[in-house]
This record gives structure tokens, C-alpha cells and sequence, in this order.
């Protein structure tokens, strides 16, 4: 017989008209006690979830929920993954990305995600669980089907790299590889030391982050990751005063704010030579310096928290301060 959780899913499938992928689960220790290091009492965005084992069928919907997973070395746990997008995976974890089943390149539907019979679902931004997607955390939830949303979504005030360590160290402890989440956040530390003690003391780089949008920009405001990135590159965020993740401004507030820099913010489409071509048409921005290049770029798979925001702060301080890095 199935364990509990499968059923419900496998009758929600009968339901939809799908077939169950009948994989097994592993079957909490016998007699109902807690595997070891277990329970782990997860406060998550509103939602707490008590877990006495760890996930073995996990369903990522995000590529920094993806990454994460594959950092810690769990992809043997992991059923699915989606939402990719046509971006490309970080290259330290593509060997191990290869063997987790992808479900969709966008957000897969409903079914599609119950196909994989998950037991546990990760998003690493509010998207994932949406109501368009049909798979929000309530309706998973009726399903017997756990999920976690990365928390920078759902905090008040800033984020930062501090909380990325958190969220790592609480996904380890969820999955049950405690020491390789504290090996993870050691070398995310010593990376991130390393870039400061190149900096040293220099003079911020003013930046404005730009998202997208024509007849006013979208950009990355103080509560979003990047505002910390761009600090610890040696940067300053035009408006880290924004009280939002990502927020509308005016390109008169951006001429006022005199970015020395604009850094794109590339989801691959639209492109970054075409948000380049509107920024450069962009009567109101006419004369500003920012605007003769170069343009630094972080993609959203380093934006987002996850192992790979590291890689940004490295590069972006050698964009931003060359001469350190000589």
C-alpha cells in the first residue's frame, strides 16, 4: 500500500484524469518515531510545517529553489524541477541537474506538478505557488503536498545576504544535511570576505538597477537581495530607499538620483542589448554619463537568493572597481 501522502495525491490524479508515476517513498522510521535530527519545525511565510523526515520526492519551481537543492546535494530527492525558462543552470551544478526530471520550461500546470507525486514543493519567489499555476500553498496543502516559499518574498524590511545563510541553513535542516548547509554557508562567507578584503575602503559606485519598462522603469528598491549585492560589490543602490522588492519610479527621479552605472537585470527576454536600445531612447535620460556603458548585467538566477548571488558580488566588484582587482 502506498504511504498516506501518495494516496491523496494519486487520487487527486484519478481525478484530473492522470496517471501516477507509482514511484515509492521512503516511509518515516518505523513506529512513527522522528528520523534522526528530526522533528523540524518550519515557520514559513505564514505556514508551518512540521517535518519528522525528510522530503524524498521534492519538486523545485524556481531556478534559485533549484540551485539551492542541488548546492546541498539532494537531487536524488528531488522528482522535478521547472520554470528554467531557457536560462541556463549554474555551471558547477549542470551534471546533477541532468538527472532530475524537468516538468516544464515555464510553470507547469497543476497536473503536471501532481504527476510527479511530490511531497515536497519549493519556490524560491511567489510565483510558483500563484494562483494562475493552480498550485498555490493552500491547495497544496489539501493535497497532503508541503511546500516553502524563500522568505525574502513574504519579510518586512531588508533582505540580505544574512538571510540567504538562513534560508540555507533551514533547507539543510529540512532535507537533513545540516553539515552541508553549514559547509555551504562557510564558503558563501569566505567568498564574500574575500571581495571585501580586495575592496577595501572605496568610495560606493552609485547604481541604478534596471528591470524593465518604457514609460517608467521598474527597478530593484531596499527590501530585494540586490540592494545588499550591489553594497557588498561596492556599489550603492540609487533607490535602496524604495521600502519595496521591486518598484516603479520615474526616469526624472533617476536623472536626479545621477547613477554612475546602470546594471541590467537580464531574464533573457526581453533582451539586454534591447533594454540597452530603450534606455538610450529614452528622451528624459538624454546626457546622463551612465548611459555610454558599460552596462554590468546580473541575471535573475543570481538576483533571486540562492548559491549563485555570490557569483554576482565577484564579478559586479570587479566591474565596479577594477582597479582591486588588478
Amino acid at each position: 500500500m502506498p504511504p498516506p501522502r501518495l494516496r491523496v495525491v494519486g487520487a487527486a490524479l484519478s481525478l484530473l484524469l492522470l496517471a501516477g508515476c507509482g514511484a515509492a517513498v521512503t516511509d518515516a522510521p518505523a513506529g512513527g518515531a522522528p528520523a534522526a535530527g528530526f522533528p523540524v519545525v518550519d515557520d514559513n511565510c505564514g505556514v508551518t510545517t512540521t517535518y519528522t523526515a525528510p522530503p524524498t520526492r521534492a519538486v523545485t519551481l524556481t531556478s534559485n529553489a533549484t540551485e539551492l537543492l542541488l548546492e546541498l546535494g539532494v537531487e536524488r530527492s528531488m522528482v522535478g524541477t521547472a520554470y528554467l525558462r531557457n536560462r541556463q543552470i549554474g555551471e558547477r551544478y549542470a551534471a546533477a541537474y541532468a538527472t532530475v526530471p524537468v516538468l516544464a520550461p515555464g510553470q507547469p500546470s497543476l497536473e503536471q506538478l501532481l504527476a510527479a507525486e511530490p511531497d515536497f514543493v519549493y519556490s524560491g519567489y511567489p510565483d510558483g505557488f500563484s494562483e494562475s499555476s493552480g498550485h498555490t500553498r493552500a491547495r497544496l496543502a489539501e493535497l497532503g503536498i508541503d511546500s516553502h516559499l524563500n522568505p525574502e518574498s513574504c519579510r518586512e524590511g531588508r533582505s540580505g545576504f544574512e538571510d540567504l545563510f538562513g534560508e540555507t541553513t533551514r533547507i539543510g535542516a529540512i532535507f537533513g544535511v545540516p553539515e552541508r548547509a553549514e559547509r555551504s554557508v562557510e564558503g558563501m562567507r569566505a567568498r564574500l570576505d574575500a571581495v571585501a578584503a580586495q575592496l577595501g575602503t572605496v568610495d560606493p559606485v552609485p547604481v541604478f538597477v534596471y528591470n524593465s519598462g518604457t514609460d517608467a522603469p521598474r527597478t530593484a528598491g531596499g527590501r530585494a537581495l540586490l540592494t545588499d549585492m550591489i553594497e557588498r560589490a561596492g556599489g550603492r543602490n540609487v533607490f535602496a530607499d524604495l521600502d519595496q522588492r521591486w518598484g516603479e519610479v520615474s526616469w526624472e527621479q533617476v536623472v536626479r538620483r545621477a547613477p554612475a552605472v546602470v546594471l541590467i537585470y537580464d531574464y533573457l527576454d526581453p533582451s539586454v542589448e534591447s533594454k540597452i536600445a530603450t534606455l538610450r531612447a529614452t528622451p528624459a535620460l538624454a546626457g546622463l554619463p551612465a548611459l555610454a556603458g558599460p552596462f554590468p548585467t546580473v541575471p535573475l538566477s543570481e538576483a533571486q537568493p540562492g548559491p549563485r548571488s555570490v557569483d554576482a558580488v565577484e564579478r559586479l566588484a570587479r566591474e565596479l572597481h577594477p582597479d582591486r582587482f588588478r
